[in-house]
């Protein structure tokens, strides 16, 4: 090789930031000749130009909320305390939340806390439920109650509650700034929650 190979090699990768395989192919194109990718690693090499530099976009955020109100609903349960169980929906749109206190994980509890809490506080039609893998939104009385009111259903993935980020923030939030805060045997706990 001598160096005029050399330096069309050098200024293919400046001018165009190729590779070695997009240099073999110009080469092969632009003068006919062959080369094979590790004898253009070793001139670039010597050259100091081994590494692609390739520019760095920037990173746009990724929103996951919903343009219209209702459009998704994020639906969870927290345990407070022994019998003290905390559903919490929160709209992905609007970010209303409505939450709920029960003694168990069930679906009569799933399907009272929809249909009397999260469909009569939210001043818009629910078109899709946001849950995680819970047995109680999965459990047949549930999923009747969703198909009545035409509620779709949208499970997350297994092991991956950033996807109910929303929901599972506030909870976080109901945790340290709510439950640290109250008497859990107070008569009026319900009505400190509303609150």
């Amino acid at each position: 090789m001598g160096t005029a190979e050399e330096s069309l090699i050098v200024d293919l990768r400046r001018s165009r930031n190729l590779g070695p395989k997009g240099i073999q192919s110009e080469l092969l194109r632009l003068e006919g000749w062959t080369f094979s990718t590790a004898t253009i690693w070793k001139v670039l090499d010597r050259e100091g130009l081994s590494r692609v530099r390739r520019p760095k976009r920037p990173a746009e955020p990724r929103s996951y909320s919903r343009p219209t109100p209702g459009d998704r609903v994020q639906l969870d349960t927290m345990r407070v305390a022994p019998k003290r169980i905390q559903f919490t929906a929160i709209d992905d749109c609007t970010r209303m939340r409505v939450l709920g206190l029960c003694t168990r994980r069930t679906a009569a509890n799933a399907v009272h806390f929809l249909m009397e809490r999260v469909l009569e506080e939210f001043p818009f039609p629910i078109q899709r439920i946001q849950t995680d893998r819970g047995g109680e939104f999965f459990a047949l009385t549930f999923q009747k109650a969703l198909r009545q009111q035409r509620i779709k259903f949208r499970p997350i993935r297994p092991r991956s509650p950033h996807l109910n980020g929303k929901v599972e923030r506030s909870q976080q939030t109901d945790r340290i700034e709510f439950w640290a805060t109250v008497d859990l045997e107070a008569s009026t706990l319900e009505q400190q929650l509303d609150e």
